[in-house]
C-alpha cells in the first residue's frame, strides 16, 4: 500500500508539472520603476532578454506569473502562448546544418569526439556522467576519474573532472573553475562547458596554445550543479523543453543563483523571500546542498578565475550583482571583459549594466567578494545563446554557440596565470614617408593574475612597402598585473618604393616559452594626409543643423582641443525620454579620395542599458 502511495505522489507531481504553462512574453517599459516592479514580483529577470530598440524585455512567465503581469498595468505582447505546444511542434532536428556543424568542429576547431545528446540534442544527466566516464578512460594522462564535490537535495552525486597534464597532483599551477546548469532549464551552458573540455583533449599535443594551457593550468569542470532540477526536467521533458529552473527542495525549489553567502537576501528586488517566485532564495545563506557543495568546492582550491554558464541573451556579467555601484576591482574586470567579448560580440557589463537587474546571493558576487574563507576569485556569468535560442537551443545551435565561447574561455584560462599583450604604442615621427626609418616605442601590459616568464615579443611586417630590422625583444619576467614601457625597441623603415597613399599593417606578437599569447595590429598610412573635411568652428550652427527633443550646444567646461566641444546636456543630466540630432549642414566630396578616414572624440557618461550614441553616414 506504501508503495501504491508512492507511485500515486510521484505521477501527481508530473502531472502538475506537466499541466505547468510557460509564455513567452514581451514587455514594454516605459522605465527603471517598470525593472524594478517586476523583479519584486520574483520574476527571473537573468532570463530576460532585454532590446534597446523599442525598450523591452522578452521572458518566460509561467501561468501565475502571467497572472501578475496581466494585473499590473504594463504594455505586453505574447510572442509564444504555450511553450509545451510550441516545442512539440517546432523541428528539434535541421540534419544539414547539425551535419555541417559537426564538419566545421573537427576541420576548423579540431574537436572530433564532440556528439550530439539525446534530450533535444542536449546530453541527459545519464550521458554527461558517462561521457565523463568515457573521457578520462580515452585521456587518463590528462583528466582524472570523475569525482563527487556533494550531494543534492534528493541525493544525487554532483561531480567535477579535472584536465590537467599531471591531474591526479596537486600542482602548484593557476586554477581555473567551469560550471554548468545550475538553472536546470539551461542546459546549452553544461554543452558549452563539455564542448571546451573536448576542444581542450582534442588538441592538446597539436595546437600549442592548448598544450600551453593544459600543461600550466589546472583545469576543472562541474558541468551539472543542479542534477535534481535537471533530471527533473528530463522526467517531464524527456525530448527537451523542461522549464524547471531551481533545485528540488520541497514544496517548491530554491533558486541556486541566490543562494550564495554573499550579501545574500540583500533586498527582495534581487531575490526573493516567496518559496513559490523563481528567484526564491531559500531559507538561508547556503541552505542548499548543491551551493555547499560550491562552495566548499572553492574553499578547498586556490580558483584565479571563473566561468558560471547559464542561458541566454548572449551577455558576459561581472559583479557586483546585489547593487549596480562597481568592484574595486571594476577596472581590471572592465579590462577582461571587453578583451573576452571582442569576438562573440556579447553584451558585457554587471547585470544592471546589461539587463537593468540586480541579483543577491548569486554565485559570482560570492566567488568574487568572499574572500576569508578562500582567495579573490575574478568570476563571470555568461549567458550564451540569442533570444532566438531561449533555454533549450535546436541541435544545429548547440555547437555553434560552444565555439563562440572558446576564446573567452581560453582568455579566461590564460589570465589565471602570466598573460602579456601590447597596451599602447608610439612612434618617434608622426607622419611616415618612403625611405625613412621609425623608431617604435611599446608598452606591454601582463594582465594575467600570476607573474609571466621567458617571454618574447615580436614586430612584424604584414606589408610588402615597410622592413623591420630588429624584430625579436626577449624579457625574462613581467609581475602580474603590471606594466613595461620598451622604448624605440623595434624600428622600421618604409620602402623608397612605397605609394605615399598605401596603409601598413605591422603585428606585434607576444609569447611565453615561445607559445603565442596575443597578437595585435599597428597600422600605419604613407605619406601626410590631406584634410578634406575639419570642425575648427568654435559655433556650432556654422556646420550643423539641430533637431530633436533637444538640442546640442557648445560648452567651455571640457573640451579635447580648445576652447570648446558640443554638448547635448550642458546644463547638467539629459532628461527621460529625449533624443538630440546634430546633422552637418554641407555635404563632403571624397571624389578622388582613396582612403578616407573618419575620427572624432567623445566622452560620455549615460544611463546604461538604456540610451547610447550613434554616428551615422548617408550618401543622400
Amino acid at each position: 500500500m506504501r508503495l501504491l502511495s508512492t507511485l500515486l505522489l510521484i505521477l501527481l507531481m508530473l502531472t502538475s508539472t506537466f499541466s505547468q504553462n510557460y509564455k513567452k512574453v514581451k514587455i514594454y517599459l516605459s522605465g527603471r520603476d517598470d525593472i524594478t516592479y517586476l523583479a519584486k514580483q520574483g520574476f527571473a529577470l537573468d532570463d530576460a532578454k532585454y532590446e534597446r530598440k523599442d525598450n523591452s524585455l522578452s521572458i518566460f512567465l509561467s501561468d501565475k506569473e502571467f497572472e501578475k503581469l496581466k494585473s499590473a498595468g504594463l504594455r505586453f505582447e505574447i510572442l509564444i502562448d504555450d511553450w509545451n505546444k510550441y516545442y512539440a511542434s517546432i523541428s528539434k532536428e535541421n540534419k544539414p546544418a547539425e551535419e555541417a556543424a559537426l564538419k566545421k568542429s573537427r576541420e576548423l576547431f579540431g574537436v572530433s569526439e564532440f556528439e550530439y545528446g539525446s534530450m533535444g540534442g542536449h546530453y541527459t544527466l545519464q550521458e554527461v556522467q558517462n561521457k565523463l566516464d568515457s573521457i578520462h578512460l580515452q585521456y587518463p594522462s590528462l583528466t582524472t576519474q570523475k569525482f563527487q564535490i556533494g550531494t543534492s537535495v534528493e541525493n544525487r552525486a554532483i561531480y567535477a573532472i579535472k584536465i590537467s597534464d599531471n591531474p591526479d597532483q596537486n600542482e602548484s599551477e593557476p586554477e581555473v573553475l567551469y560550471t554548468g546548469l545550475t538553472h536546470a532549464r539551461e542546459p546549452e551552458g553544461m554543452m558549452t562547458v563539455m564542448y571546451f573540455m573536448y576542444y581542450l583533449l582534442n588538441n592538446y599535443g597539436t595546437d600549442p596554445e592548448v598544450t600551453y594551457l593544459v600543461n600550466n593550468r589546472q583545469l576543472y569542470f562541474v558541468p551539472v550543479v543542479n542534477p535534481d532540477g535537471y533530471e527533473y526536467n528530463r522526467l517531464t521533458n524527456p525530448n527537451g523543453g523542461g522549464m524547471w529552473r531551481k533545485n528540488r527542495r520541497s514544496p517548491n525549489g530554491v533558486d541556486l543563483n541566490r543562494n550564495y553567502g554573499y550579501k545574500w537576501g540583500y533586498d527582495n528586488i534581487g531575490s526573493s523571500p516567496d518559496q513559490y517566485n523563481e528567484t526564491y532564495r531559500g531559507t538561508g545563506a547556503f541552505s542548499e546542498p548543491e551551493t555547499q557543495a560550491i562552495r566548499d568546492f572553492c574553499n578547498a582550491h586556490n580558483f584565479k578565475t571563473a566561468l558560471n554558464y547559464h542561458t541566454y541573451g548572449n551577455d558576459l556579467i561581472c559583479p557586483w550583482g546585489y547593487n549596480d555601484s562597481p568592484t574595486p576591482d571594476s577596472t581590471s574586470y572592465n579590462e577582461y571583459g571587453f578583451d573576452m567579448v571582442q569576438y562573440n560580440h556579447y553584451t558585457f557589463g554587471s547585470g544592471t549594466g546589461t539587463v537593468g537587474y540586480v541579483t543577491n546571493g548569486d554565485s559570482d558576487d560570492w566567488m568574487y567578494g568572499e574572500q576569508t574563507t578562500k582567495g579573490k576569485i575574478f568570476s563571470f556569468t555568461p549567458e550564451v545563446g540569442n533570444n532566438a535560442d531561449g533555454f533549450w537551443a535546436s541541435q544545429s545551435r548547440i555547437i555553434p554557440i560552444a565555439q563562440e565561447n572558446i576564446y573567452p574561455n581560453l582568455y579566461l584560462t590564460w589570465i589565471a596565470g602570466g598573460y602579456v599583450n601590447l597596451k599602447s604604442y608610439s612612434f618617434d615621427r608622426t607622419y611616415f614617408y618612403p625611405g625613412e626609418v621609425t623608431n617604435v616605442s611599446i608598452v606591454l601590459k601582463n594582465k594575467g593574475l600570476s607573474p609571466a616568464q621567458n617571454l618574447s615579443v615580436q614586430l612584424i611586417s604584414l606589408s610588402t612597402d615597410v622592413d623591420i630590422s630588429n624584430s625579436l625583444v626577449n624579457i625574462n619576467s613581467l609581475a602580474a598585473s603590471s606594466e613595461l614601457n620598451l622604448n624605440s625597441v623595434f624600428s622600421f623603415t618604409v620602402l623608397s618604393s612605397a605609394d605615399s597613399q598605401d596603409k601598413a599593417k605591422l603585428v606585434l606578437k607576444t609569447f611565453t616559452n615561445d607559445v603565442q599569447m596575443a597578437s595585435d595590429t599597428i597600422s600605419i598610412f604613407i605619406g601626410m594626409p590631406e584634410y578634406i573635411f575639419k570642425d575648427t568652428t568654435n559655433n556650432i550652427n556654422d556646420l550643423w543643423t539641430m533637431s530633436g527633443t533637444t538640442s546640442w550646444a557648445t560648452t567651455t567646461a571640457t573640451y579635447y582641443s580648445a576652447p570648446n566641444c558640443y554638448t547635448d546636456s550642458k546644463s547638467g543630466n539629459y532628461a527621460n525620454n529625449t533624443n538630440a540630432y546634430m546633422t552637418l549642414k554641407n555635404q563632403i566630396d571624397l571624389s578622388g579620395i582613396t582612403n578616407p578616414i573618419f575620427t572624432f572624440r567623445t566622452k560620455y557618461d549615460m544611463e546604461k542599458s538604456y540610451d547610447y550614441g550613434q554616428v551615422k553616414f548617408s550618401t543622400d
